[in-house]
């Protein structure tokens, strides 16, 4: 999330990435890492420069879009991720692709198929 850059006196500085600028704009940043974010900005004139400069262009983009999302689209663009948990429930593999075992023996086998995989590669 910050980027390490060395100032040319001897502290060092770390300064907020450009996702992490652009998520704070865009208010999606979790209380905590906005508030560590907020913090930041204080003491570093360079990131509150560009953060500055990430929301003026966030406002452009806004007031000068003129194209916009129905609600149905933003609807069903919200229930992406309940509909890929119910699919991927159905299906027997988690979210992140890999397969979950239906029962305590498929975890058994699937536990030691992993350890002998790792062994190999050692």
């Amino acid at each position: 999330m910050v980027h390490a850059y060395k100032p040319d006196h001897a502290l060092s500085v770390e300064h907020l990435s450009p996702e992490a600028m652009a998520a704070l704009v865009d208010g999606e940043l979790s209380p905590r890492a906005e508030h560590r974010a907020k913090v930041h900005l204080v003491h570093c004139q360079r990131c509150r420069d560009e953060v500055r400069e990430q929301r003026r262009a966030a406002e452009r983009l806004r007031d000068d879009c003129g194209v916009h999302a129905s609600g149905s689209l933003i609807e069903r663009l919200t229930r992406i991720p309940e509909c890929c948990e119910e699919y991927s429930r159905d299906r027997g593999f988690g979210v992140d692709g890999r397969r979950r075992p239906e029962t305590l023996i498929d975890g058994v086998d699937l536990f030691f198929r992993r350890i002998q995989r790792k062994s190999k590669s050692s």
